[in-house]
């Protein structure tokens, strides 16, 4: 049993995308557990977890104290995970499933109620920053418990970081097999934003704190990082119109 701590807003900029469990657990009144063989998900939802809703610190802020939240370890096939053209509110550049074919990675399902998948659609800003995609299940492994009969997930509209060229960049706190992308962290994306456009500011914490605090000069962060976006070909999802999952 481990208790979950809460991010203050530094670490959640300069944390993300938060440390993980590789394998199965239970999020459970504020508490990691392990997940029962027989945990029943027949009433649940299930979605891919890409980057921080990896996380039970993450699950944790979102759906509060009292939630119960499975969760499961799946290898994905011909993807690997991507920075994103975009920043977060908090300051973080978030990131997105991106196709590599030849590579493969381990990520989870969280297996959610229909209440906490609405508090997800809010939390990632659909419609905005996510599609709402499905999965093709033929590129998805169960490493434990089962496979879902449906997989659904988030796509970054943006497209993949590129701001000073050679992208797309994968996550450094994520491994994968066969990787095909260079792999960056966190201060590093954050670093090439504050370089290019961090001007007047002594240092990136203060930079990331002025980020917090101002939505105009996160719109225009925002508007030259999809300039130089690089969009994803050949996904192994589709967009969903299934909001419900």
């Amino acid at each position: 049993m481990l208790k979950i701590p809460k991010m203050t807003m530094r670490e959640r900029a300069f944390g993300y995308p938060y440390e993980a469990p590789e394998g199965a657990y239970l999020l459970q009144n504020g508490y990691q557990l392990a997940l029962p063989d027989t945990y029943d998900f027949s009433s649940r939802v299930a979605v891919l977890s890409v980057g921080s809703n990896r996380a039970p610190a993450q699950l944790y802020r979102k759906f509060g104290e009292r939630a119960e939240v499975p969760v499961t370890p799946v290898a994905v096939k011909d993807c690997d995970i991507v920075h994103v053209a975009n920043l977060a509110d908090y300051g973080a550049v978030p990131c997105s499933a991106f196709p590599s074919p030849g590579a493969s990675i381990t990520l989870n399902i969280a297996w959610l109620t229909g209440q906490q998948l609405e508090i997800m659609h809010a939390t990632e800003s659909l419609g905005e920053a996510y599609d709402w995609i499905e999965w093709d299940l033929s590129a998805i492994t169960a490493l434990s418990h089962r496979l879902p009969t449906r997989l659904f997930g988030y796509a970054a509209i943006a497209g993949a970081f590129n701001l000073c060229g050679d992208g797309p960049f994968a996550l450094e706190k994520i491994a994968a097999k066969d990787r095909q992308f260079t792999a960056a962290s966190q201060q590093v994306m954050q670093q090439q934003i504050f370089a290019a456009l961090g001007s007047g500011v002594a240092d990136i914490y203060q930079w990331v704190e002025h980020v917090q605090s101002d939505a105009g000069l996160r719109r225009d962060i925002r508007q030259r990082l999809t300039e130089k976006a690089v969009q994803p070909a050949n996904p192994p999802w589709q967009k969903s119109d299934d909001l419900e999952g």
